[in-house]
């Protein structure tokens, strides 16, 4: 296969679903990784469109609960590293690197890790969220889940730097989460390189805003205003809808398109009822991958209010940034490492301040009067992620990690 690898992505690659962006990120990067001729494996709950794609070899794992999924998962990998040997064994979850690391080394010439996040950091602002008089509905739910967390913590914590600490490079998705694994992990820098995610920019593309508008039933003459996301607490929604009532007292009109689900839904809707805003606020529930870019099209500007726990610590690389710039929709966005930096590389939207309403509210308003500057940052925008931030030049980067590493050992 000449320079080609025989790769294992060790983790599950499930039907695209927006609810869960890490889903996103696994089809675009291991499809576009077989665009460079390696001979990759994956394993599916069910049919995937990946298994149409040539140099992908897919290994089905029968559907089910999650105990027994996780127990046909393993069976089947354990199998397949029995069976086979690989150049690379590239996985983003830490159960999978470390049993990998402890059982399968043998199997396997070289380990690349990839993370995206600080896990403790998110179940500790889940916690966080679940505490506040606002969201006492997510209190309910959570409370058996903040119990198995703290129960927890030490054995996943040393699950992950176990699994760290087998892998032969890391992929840290920013700046934060690399300067975080070198100093409260003990990770040389060396051993991490820092590659950002990315925007399918053949799907994520400009489309004419009435077609759009038209195929969703949506009003052809008022502004739209879109989010898209899993509904997380780190996304600051919330910062949103009350930032909404400014807005609306300049654009009555004006209709925000939330596009997307999760655990802070009930808790969004309720609090758009005790502003009064729930009749501005279009709540979509899970949209179809290959759908999203026709409510990003049919709006006027996009928004990202992430607040500062959380991202202000390891930096963000959001997907929908690059997908809202992809459309050639000017963003308003939270001046949060990660995120001001694209914006301000690109000049391709407005930063304001995080976890605060009127700045969001003026940011968006600007954007909302001014159709020539929407015009004139979208475009900049879009011409910036579609050199930059390509999932074909993510896996390209990620491609060239893979490849040096097994020539070092060449």
């Amino acid at each position: 296969m000449g320079d080609s690898l025989k790769m294992l992505f060790l983790d599950m690659v499930r039907p695209l679903s927006l609810a869960d962006g890490s889903l996103i990120h696994r089809y675009e990067l291991v499809s576009n990784l077989a665009k460079f001729d390696n001979e990759i494996h994956i394993f599916t709950a069910g049919r995937s469109a990946l298994s149409n794609i040539a140099n992908i070899h897919s290994h089905y794992i029968p559907p089910g609960n999650f105990l027994s999924l996780t127990l046909n998962y393993f069976g089947s990998s354990i199998g397949l590293l029995g069976s086979e040997t690989f150049d690379v064994m590239y996985t983003r979850n830490p159960n999978f690197g470390f049993l990998a690391g402890l059982f399968c080394k043998t199997r396997y010439k070289k380990m690349v890790y990839e993370l995206n996040g600080i896990p403790e950091d998110e179940k500790n602002l889940f916690r966080a969220k679940s505490k506040g008089d606002k969201f006492s509905q997510l209190d309910k739910k959570n409370n058996f889940s903040n119990r198995y967390f703290s129960a927890h913590a030490r054995l996943k914590l040393f699950v992950l730097k176990k699994a760290l600490g087998f892998s032969d490079r890391i992929i840290a998705v920013t700046p934060g989460i690399k300067a975080n694994l070198e100093g409260i992990y003990k990770i040389p820098g060396e051993k991490i390189v820092v590659i950002s995610n990315g925007a399918n920019t053949s799907l994520f593309k400009p489309l004419e805003q009435e077609i759009c508008r038209k195929e969703l039933g949506l009003d052809l003459e008022i502004p739209y205003i879109c989010f898209v996301g899993n509904l997380a607490p780190w996304q600051g929604v919330e910062y949103l809808i009350k930032a909404a009532p400014f807005i609306l007292s300049r654009f009555p009109e004006c209709r925000f398109l939330i596009v997307g689900d999760g655990i802070m839904r009930y808790d969004l809707v309720k609090l758009c009822k005790e502003l009064g805003v729930e009749d501005s606020f279009i709540f979509t529930g899970v949209i179809a991958y290959d759908r999203v870019p026709l409510y990003i099209n049919a709006s006027d500007t996009c928004t990202a209010p992430f607040i500062f726990a959380r991202n202000a610590k390891i930096g963000l690389s959001p997907l929908k940034l690059y997908e809202y710039m992809a459309c050639g929709k000017p963003v308003v966005a939270s001046n949060i490492s990660g995120v001001s930096d694209v914006l301000e590389a690109s000049g391709g939207g407005i930063s304001v301040l995080p976890e605060n309403p009127g700045d969001l509210a003026e940011g968006i308003l600007k954007l909302l009067e001014d159709p020539g500057l929407r015009m004139k940052l979208g475009s900049k925008g879009l011409s910036y992620v579609t050199e930059n931030y390509s999932w074909y030049s993510v896996a390209k980067k990620v491609n060239e990690v893979c490849k040096s590493e097994i020539e070092t050992e060449r």
